[in-house]
């Protein structure tokens, strides 16, 4: 048995049989070829075509009728491009006249078709360049026979009951397991905060991050075992170990059910305080979780995800479809933030792939929404259209000076104006609210407050900015901490400044969740959280044992702390009251 330490996400433990997913770098062999041997290359390479292209067909025959109708585009345009002569001739005639092996001559060929893609000033044919990588490593898949997998629109099989093993996750990748009935995730990379993260825990899934290694010493269909609470992964484990974890898990499972008892009791204090439990979604899909919990709302509903796996943006039809159906099934408020796009999260029809949008501190959010009016009015209108169905709010990411919420206002004002000579029904009085995820933004709170109807805290990303932490890089992730007295000061201002100006203030980050900070953030005044719908009844449990009137002393001791060291250990204290 081996194990290997990480960062533990969710309190559940999983045990499956590992599923491992192909590295994004293949590294193909460099060899020199005899000339007498050349042809015997050039005979493996086409065989290699020939697999690749009958595994093609076989994802076109198993595909799901209920797939959309751009999968089967997809496939038959790879299979297309798999038999295109730029790609295959010319990889055949390096190997012949460089008298190399088929790996590095078909990985030189894409390299240079990867060039040529890369110059070309149409936004459409640049990103081809991707449908390239993609090929050239399903073949290199093939030719060093690498078993593995990919999580993308052509991966069928049955995943039930299995833990993802992989370097990282992408945003995009994690939209393909949804549904799949895997059991938890254990990456290389990754952080408390990182995406893989938080998909996890919307999953309700256990997960370990930030192995650095668990591609490397874990083999497809090894027995796992996955602690999300101590952030351990067991391989192999023994029959007593497996033993001990299913008594864990079993006692895990009679601990929910003791929590469900509190869905249909009202939220409060043991003092009375009144306190709004929202929840955080992606997808549709996430809504039977949330009304099993009873929450009051949906506090953040992440519209990203509808623009994500496609190659084009979807229609203004399209969207208001989406957003009716969030709002008339959960029949409750639903808060919509628009795009959030750019840093980790890339669209894949060209619109932030700059280098500037990568960065967390680049072209990314409102930014980018207010560079491309085309993208974001569109969405303006379909969530507008969707008011007329139910209680919408509209929650602005990523704002960071007034000039930016004027400009957003301005455009919301032309689109009802639009939308009335048309004739559609709408919310004519939509509230509008601003994400506070950067620190000019809560110095400013008291600013923002005069001009929105509301505030929601977004504290993964105002932890970021403050503390200078890129949060998808798990090198740096030891400084992370949501009990730093400078955000908490932060998070103090905007809630003051809400008060002040008689406009509620939410807290929608991973803090929201964490029933670790459920004290500290009632004795900051917080009185809505949205979180994700998994953990709601743990916060909710936290709230209704708690009297607000004893915090006040100990949570001015944390916020007031001179280190991280102290504030923790007020912190603690304040968790025993």
């Amino acid at each position: 048995m081996l194990s290997l330490i990480g960062s533990g996400i969710g309190r559940g433990i999983a045990i499956g049989k590992a599923y491992v997913l192909k590295s994004t770098d293949i590294e193909p062999p460099f060899l020199r070829i005899k000339p007498d041997k050349v042809e015997i290359e050039v005979e493996r390479f086409l065989q290699a075509v020939v697999d690749a292209e009958q595994e093609y067909q076989a994802l076109l025959n198993n595909l799901d009728t209920s797939a959309p109708k751009e999968s089967a585009a997809f496939i038959n345009a790879h299979m297309l491009m798999l038999r295109d002569p730029l790609l295959i001739n010319e990889s055949i005639q390096i190997m012949r006249s460089e008298l190399v092996n088929a790996e590095y001559a078909l990985q030189t060929q894409s390299n240079n078709l990867i060039k040529v893609f890369e110059q070309m000033e149409d936004t459409y044919l640049r990103e081809k360049k991707v449908d390239v990588k993609h090929i050239t490593d399903r073949l290199l898949r093939h030719l060093m026979g690498i078993v593995s997998h990919t999580l993308d629109e052509f991966n069928t099989e049955d995943l039930s009951g299995k833990i993802i093993v992989g370097k990282d996750l992408t945003p995009a990748e994690t939209m393909f397991v949804r549904g799949r009935k895997i059991v938890a995730f254990v990456t290389d990379l990754g952080s408390q905060i990182s995406h893989t993260a938080i998909v996890a825990r919307s999953l309700k899934l256990p997960a370990v991050v930030g192995l650095h290694g668990s591609s490397k010493y874990i083999l497809e269909d090894d027995l796992l075992i996955v602690d999300g609470l101590r952030g351990i992964v067991l391989i192999n484990p023994s029959d007593q170990v497996l033993k001990e974890y299913r008594g864990k898990a079993r006692r895990l499972r009679e601990r929910e059910k003791q929590l469900s008892t509190l869905i249909r009791r009202r939220t409060k204090t043991l003092d009375d305080e009144r306190v709004h439990l929202m929840a955080n979604i992606e997808t549709a899909k996430e809504l039977r979780e949330v009304k099993r919990v009873n929450a009051e709302g949906i506090g953040l509903y992440r519209t990203e995800y509808l623009f994500m796996n496609r190659d084009t943006a979807p229609t203004e039809n399209e969207q208001f479809r989406d957003y009716k159906k969030i709002v008339t099934r959960v029949e409750r408020p639903v808060v919509i933030r628009t795009l959030d796009v750019g840093g980790d999260k890339q669209l894949g029809f060209g619109y932030p792939n700059k280098s500037s949008s990568e960065s967390p501190l680049g072209l990314r959010a409102i930014r980018l929404c207010l560079n491309h009016i085309d993208l974001f009015k569109p969405q303006l209108r379909a969530i507008l259209r969707a008011s007329a169905y139910g209680k919408i709010s509209i929650l602005i990411p990523m704002v960071s000076n007034v000039d930016e919420i004027n400009q957003v206002l301005t455009i919301i004002k032309h689109t009802k104006a639009e939308l009335k000579a048309e004739g559609i029904a709408f919310d004519r009085r939509i509230k509008i609210g601003g994400m506070i995820e950067v620190p000019a933004a809560a110095i400013m709170a008291d600013v923002f407050a005069q001009k929105l109807d509301f505030l929601s805290i977004g504290t993964n990303d105002l932890i970021q900015y403050t503390l200078a932490i890129d949060r998808v890089d798990d090198a740096v992730n030891y400084l992370y901490d949501p009990t730093h007295p400078a955000v908490l000061q932060l998070i103090k201002m905007v809630i003051r400044a809400g008060e002040k100006a008689g406009i509620p203030v939410s807290l929608c980050g991973e803090m929201a969740g964490n029933d670790r900070y459920t004290r500290l953030l009632l004795g900051l005044g917080l009185r809505r959280f949205s979180m994700d719908a998994t953990y709601l009844l743990n916060v909710k449990q936290q709230i209704m044992s708690v009297d607000t009137t004893k915090l006040r002393y100990l949570v001015g001791k944390v916020i007031n702390a001179d280190s991280t060291i102290e504030a923790r250990d007020y912190l603690s204290k304040l968790n025993t009251l």
